[in-house]
């Protein structure tokens, strides 16, 4: 699980109490906001395409431009 030990997505964290499970929202919430294609395919392959969905929708600090973005992929997924 490389996506979870990288610093640009959870520099403010201590990465080794990182939880998938228990840390999913917060997690899925990084790799929409700053993630890279890698750390993409982990949420998607971890979390699926409708959970990480649901978090976009209920999330509220997400910047609109990548909001919109997201909201376009999963609008053609």
């Amino acid at each position: 699980m490389k996506t979870l030990q990288k610093v640009a997505l959870f520099w403010d964290v201590d990465r080794e109490k990182l939880d998938p499970n228990q840390s999913a929202d917060f997690i899925i919430k990084r790799i929409l906001a700053y993630g890279d294609v890698d750390d993409v395919k982990f949420a998607l392959t971890t979390y699926g395409a409708a959970r990480m969905y649901d978090v976009l929708s209920r999330t509220r600090d997400l910047d609109k431009k990548s909001r919109n973005f997201w909201n376009q992929y999963f609008a053609h997924a």
